[in-house]
C-alpha cells in the first residue's frame, strides 16, 4: 500500500505556476498511490456553491477527477475552506471532510489540516451555518471578490519557522496518539515534520506534512517502510 499526503499549496487564479506544479506532483508522485489525503488549503479560498466550480480551479478539479476515478482521493478542510459542498464532491469524485480516520494496514491514523491546534478566533466565526448561508446568498462572484480582499486575515501563505509553534503541534499529537491512534498526520504550519514516540510501549508516529508549493516537503506512507517525510525538489 502507499498513500501520500500532501497539503498548503494555496493555489490562486494569478498564480499558475502553482497549478502546474501541482499537477506534475500528482503525475510523478501521486499516480501509483492508492490513497492520496490533501490536507488543507489545497485553495486560497474555496466554499462550495450549488453547482458551481470557480473558474480558476476547473483544471485542478479535473485532474482531482481522474486521479479520484482509481483510488481514494480525501480533501481535510483547511483553514482557507469553507465548506467545500456537495457539487465538488459530485463533481470530482473527492471525498471532502473536517477531519478523518483512516486503516492503513492495520493501523488507526488520525488527519486533520491542523488550523484547531492554533484555536484561531476568525476558524469560530467563520465556520458556521450562518457565515456559510451569507456566502450562498452572496453568490460566488460576491463572495471570491471579498474573500480576496480578507485573505490576509487568514493566514500568510509563506510562515516562518517558530520553534514554539512546532513544539504545540507535536504535543497536541502526542495528546492524540496517547488516545489510542497509531499515527496522526496533520499540516498548516508549513514546517515538515516527522516523530516517533513511545506510548505505552508501542512505537507511534506525528508527521507534519509541511508545504507542497513553497519547502516541495510531502508525506508517505509505504507497507513495509511506515511513514517518511520526502522533499518533491520542485519549488515555485
Amino acid at each position: 500500500m502507499k498513500a501520500v499526503f500532501f497539503s498548503d499549496a494555496h493555489l490562486l487564479d494569478n498564480e499558475p505556476e502553482r497549478v502546474e506544479a501541482l499537477k506534475t506532483f500528482m503525475r510523478e508522485v501521486a499516480a501509483d498511490a492508492e490513497i492520496v489525503v490533501i490536507l488543507g488549503d489545497l485553495f486560497e479560498f474555496y466554499h462550495g456553491h450549488e453547482g458551481h466550480i470557480y473558474p480558476c480551479y476547473r483544471e485542478i478539479a479535473e485532474v482531482l477527477r481522474d486521479m479520484a476515478a482509481t483510488r481514494s482521493v480525501y480533501l481535510v478542510e483547511g483553514n482557507h475552506e469553507f465548506g467545500m459542498g456537495d457539487s465538488f464532491e459530485s463533481h470530482t469524485g473527492v471525498r471532502c471532510v473536517q477531519s478523518l480516520s483512516l486503516e492503513l494496514d492495520g493501523l488507526h491514523v488520525f488527519l486533520s489540516h491542523g488550523d484547531e491546534i492554533c484555536g484561531l478566533p476568525l476558524r469560530r466565526i467563520l465556520k458556521t451555518r450562518f457565515i456559510y448561508g451569507v456566502m450562498n446568498l452572496l453568490g460566488p462572484e460576491r463572495t471570491w471578490r471579498i474573500a480576496m480582499h480578507c485573505r490576509r486575515l487568514l493566514s500568510k501563505k509563506e510562515k516562518p519557522y517558530k520553534e514554539k509553534t512546532l513544539i504545540r503541534f507535536r504535543e497536541y499529537g502526542k495528546r492524540k496518539l496517547r488516545k489510542g491512534y497509531d499515527a496522526v498526520v496533520f499540516a498548516h504550519s508549513h514546517m515538515a515534520d516527522l516523530e516517533c514516540y513511545d506510548v505505552n510501549g508501542r512505537k507511534k508516529v506525528y508527521m507534519n506534512t509541511g508545504d507542497l508549493i513553497a519547502s516541495s516537503t510531502y508525506g508517505v506512507y509505504i507497507t513495509g517502510k511506515g511513514f517518511t517525510i520526502t522533499n518533491y525538489g520542485r519549488r515555485v
